[in-house]
């Protein structure tokens, strides 16, 4: 397939983001970010949404914890990302206390 220099690309636009879930192996809420035009993996500590965000210990209650503060979260994974994380980006607590 050619290429038309001419022709502007078509957009991509951000892939529908999966539901974030509790995955007890590793004791994380796990979700997806998008960043130009993917989905990045990423996952946050049990540890972290309690300390840093008041979640409770049931998995319902983490996750609605994850929910009432996704913003941040992916704003962070965005940052973690910008100073070379790899995917999947996991975040702990240290993540959540800017230097």
């Amino acid at each position: 397939m050619q290429v038309d220099p001419a022709v502007p690309p078509t957009p991509v636009p951000d892939p529908p983001l999966g539901e974030a879930f509790f995955h007890e192996p590793s004791d994380t809420v796990r979700f997806q970010v998008a960043q130009a035009g993917a989905a990045v993996h990423a996952s946050v500590s049990r540890q972290a949404l309690r300390h840093h965000f008041g979640a409770g210990e049931s998995q319902a209650d983490l996750l609605t914890c994850f929910q009432a503060h996704s913003r941040q979260i992916h704003a962070v994974v965005l940052r973690r990302l910008g100073e070379g994380a790899l995917e999947p980006v996991m975040l702990r607590e240290a993540h959540f206390t800017l230097p």
